[in-house]
This record gives C-alpha cells, sequence and structure tokens, in this order.
C-alpha cells in the first residue's frame, strides 16, 4: 500500500488569503504542482489572480474523530 502525504497550500486569490489541503503519493509537492490543484478548485478564476503560493508538508495529520483543545473524560 503506498503512503499517502498531505500538504497545506496557502495562496491569495483577489486579495484574500486562502488555503487547502493536498493529499499525494509523492513526498514532495512543488509550487507548480500546488497551483495546478488551485486552479482546478477556481476554474472560473484566472491563473494571474492566484498569488503567493506556499506548500508546507503536514508531518502529523490529526487522527480522525479528535478535536484538537477537547479533552475527552475516562
Amino acid at each position: 500500500m503506498t503512503q499517502k502525504h498531505l500538504f497545506l497550500v496557502s495562496y491569495i486569490l483577489h486579495n484574500q488569503p486562502q488555503s487547502t489541503e493536498v493529499e499525494s503519493e509523492a513526498e514532495t509537492l512543488s509550487i507548480d504542482q500546488a497551483r495546478f490543484h488551485i486552479a482546478t478548485l477556481h476554474t472560473a478564476e484566472k491563473p494571474a489572480d492566484i498569488t503567493d503560493v506556499q506548500v508546507t508538508k503536514v508531518l502529523h495529520p490529526k487522527a480522525p474523530g479528535s478535536t484538537p483543545g477537547h479533552y475527552q473524560q475516562p
């Protein structure tokens, strides 16, 4: 089974900060790959309107069903 890697992609669209998570089988995600993914999310927008693309690898993905900051009673 191939391990999936999670990346946080941050960008600016119409002067508004945006972000999305991208799952990939590759260990890295280039800015160009991230830009392509963003463009598929915003097909009505011009690619030139998407700026300041940054990619951060998520090293510790959150566990399903867990909520940060909340303690579970035993």
